[in-house]
């Protein structure tokens, strides 16, 4: 009996080393010549780790101090890697930023392969340490280590493009939306350090525009090089698509919106532009899939409605079944849809702007239209399933055929409403191709020159008078000129792009015109009844859109106040002059024969001659505009 246990485990020693046998041979590692070419492909674990490029060579660099950390943990990397990271949060609460570094850097080479560790370190140096101090060069210069760290985890998920998707956006966003960004972009610039470190995966030449080095254009190479990871090199793709293929083309117009903040724009900004709008089209054709495995791209919606229309006019053609009054499905459409406007109590002349042209509506009006084709098309589509019922039998499966197609193309058409919405798609679809656009790029100047003008608190016009032909040559346009002259010129650019009055763009141009407003203000002038961009002000204050600038209702209140003021200020200088010639005995009282009285008549004429003698003199006075130098 007490043999049994021990023969037992002598038979399980013997099946585990018979085990061992064929797990050598599947496990055999390859082996190679002098040259690095294989010479022996090794077992079918080592053939499968190549194809599939598994292996720790093909993921990422060996690195024998990481290796080295891995072993001598002793099977307790787990723990480890849990003490580091404790460590790390204890010298960021004590600000020991040195110790920290030195922590991160123990931590990658436990976790090399594990693209969290990178990322979230790197953001806890460029975002989280380089706030805790007030100048802005040591702020600077943390944001540099941040860039820096992440950039080291490369080689170590080199197939992962996680990592330079991170660098693209610590570049362009830290460096050029962050509250220094004037003073981080200057010194970007001017690091030609930082450069050399970077040329390691990206040439400095490839980010130098005619304005230096720029953020957002290395930002752009950094997501270049992960497209290039997944669309060259088969790597993995680890965003969604609308999302993946948005950043790279994303970067030039923030390269454009960059420069406009902070030099006077020329033509090297609208080629800028021009190259954004080129490749926000192009992202516009790219096929996206969704979590559905629904494809399509964001320039298909058009398309699709005309598809839809095609469809559903081959759906009116079709004869109704016996019994029915009307002569096709079309009519029988026509009179439901009737029926459900009338349900919804639809107003008349809502649905008579469904007849004007885009150019015959106005701000309010367009989102009225929009809004209601989309209540009609939500009604066409309930429609559809009950049209079927309304055929002939024999023509009920062609029917239901193409109610089928629109349902195909209405979820395509959501899906593409869903994205665009997401990225903003429509709205910078018509920015970058307006700002692309010589007019637009005259009217950032134009605004740019009065804002100079406005720094320098010179608001109107300086001139020279001429005295003999009083006329007068303008030397130097003033703030309030410029901005004039620059709202005319933005009204056409939103005449002719509309799409631009729903973005962020109108709520700056309306700080500008607050500014403008604020001067008129100092210099005693009143708003103009002809301003450029009224309508538009007019629209967004009938929208809830309150920017702090007069409409024109509110115009002509003040109107009105300004007149019935006029009025009562007319009546109470008459009537003490009426009391005073109605007054004898105040005229009586005054002697004719004091010698005073006398002399004051001839004072008087003296000044009376004077004043004729120099007409001149005043001439100039009046014809001076308030506030002129």
């Amino acid at each position: 009996m007490n043999s049994k246990p021990f023969i037992r485990k002598i038979i399980y020693i013997a099946i585990i080393g018979a085990l061992l046998i064929p797990l050598s041979m599947i496990s055999r590692p390859e082996t190679r010549d002098s040259d690095g070419n294989i010479a022996d492909a090794g077992g079918q674990l080592s053939v499968l780790r190549e194809k599939h490029d598994l292996s720790q060579a093909k993921m990422s660099e060996i690195d024998p101090a990481s290796e080295t950390m891995k072993l001598a943990s002793l099977g307790l990397r787990g723990v480890a890697v849990n003490m580091l990271w404790m460590q790390a949060m204890e010298h960021k609460k004590k600000e020991n930023y040195d110790q920290l570094a030195s922590t991160l850097q123990a931590l990658t080479k436990i976790q090399p392969s594990f693209v969290k560790v990178w990322e979230h370190q790197a953001h806890n140096l460029a975002y989280n340490v380089s706030m805790e101090f007030d100048d802005y060069e040591y702020r600077y210069q943390w944001v540099k280590k941040g860039v820096g760290f992440l950039k080291q985890g490369i080689p170590y998920n080199k197939r992962d493009h996680r990592i330079t998707d991170q660098l693209g956006f610590f570049t362009g966003n830290k460096f050029g939306k962050s509250d220094e960004k004037l003073s981080f972009r200057r010194m970007f610039r001017e690091d030609l350090e930082f450069h050399d470190e970077m040329s390691d995966y990206i040439e400095p030449s490839l980010y130098d525009s005619a304005y230096g080095h720029d953020n957002w254009l290395m930002a752009y190479h950094w997501y270049d090089y992960s497209r290039t990871l997944v669309e060259e090199k088969s790597c993995r793709q680890m965003r969604s698509d609308l999302l993946f293929y948005m950043w790279r083309p994303a970067q030039l117009r923030n390269q454009a919106l960059g420069i406009l903040a902070e030099e006077r724009p020329d033509e090297a900004v609208e080629d800028i532009w021009k190259r954004a709008a080129s490749e926000w089209n192009d992202y516009g054709n790219q096929k996206i899939s969704n979590t559905l495995g629904v494809t399509v791209t964001l320039e298909e919606m058009s398309k699709f409605e005309a598809d839809i229309k095609t469809w559903r006019e081959k759906l009116d053609a079709l004869p109704p079944r016996e019994g029915s009054d009307e002569a096709s499905i079309g009519e029988i459409r026509q009179q439901m849809m009737a029926d459900l406007i009338n349900d919804q109590q639809i107003p008349e002349d809502e649905m008579a702007m469904l007849e004007l042209s885009s150019d015959e509506l106005n701000d309010q009006q367009s989102r009225i239209v929009n809004d209601l084709k989309e209540t009609l098309g939500q009604m066409e589509a309930e429609l559809d399933p009950q049209l079927v019922l309304e055929t002939r039998d024999e023509d009920r499966f062609e029917a239901n055929k193409i109610v089928g197609e629109i349902a195909q193309l209405q979820r395509k058409m959501s899906t593409i409403g869903r994205n665009a919405d997401t990225v903003n798609y429509g709205y910078w679809r018509a920015r970058t191709s307006s700002e692309a656009e010589t007019e637009t790029t005259n009217a950032h100047v134009a605004i740019y020159d009065a804002e100079e003008m406005w720094r320098q608190s010179i608001y109107d016009d300086e001139y020279d008078f001429d005295y003999k032909t009083k006329t007068k040559t303008i030397t130097k346009r003033g703030a309030i000129t410029l901005y004039e002259d620059a709202f005319r010129k933005w009204d056409d650019v939103l005449n002719k792009y509309p799409d631009l009055k729903d973005g962020v763009f109108v709520q700056e141009l309306m700080e500008k015109a607050n500014v403008y407003w604020d001067m008129l203000k100092i210099t005693n002038r009143e708003w103009p009844d002809d301003f450029p961009l009224q309508k538009l002000i007019d629209d967004r204050a009938a929208n809830g859109e309150m920017d702090n600038l007069p409409t024109t209702e509110m115009l002509e209140a003040m109107r009105s106040q300004r007149e019935s003021n006029d009025e009562d200020d007319v009546e109470s200088a008459e009537a003490p002059a009426e009391k005073t010639t109605e007054d004898p005995p105040k005229k009586d009282t005054i002697s004719e024969d004091t010698p005073a009285e006398k002399e004051e008549p001839k004072a008087e004429k003296k000044v009376d001659t004077a004043t004729e003698e120099a007409p001149t003199e005043e001439a100039p006075t009046e014809d001076a505009p308030s506030g002129a130098c």
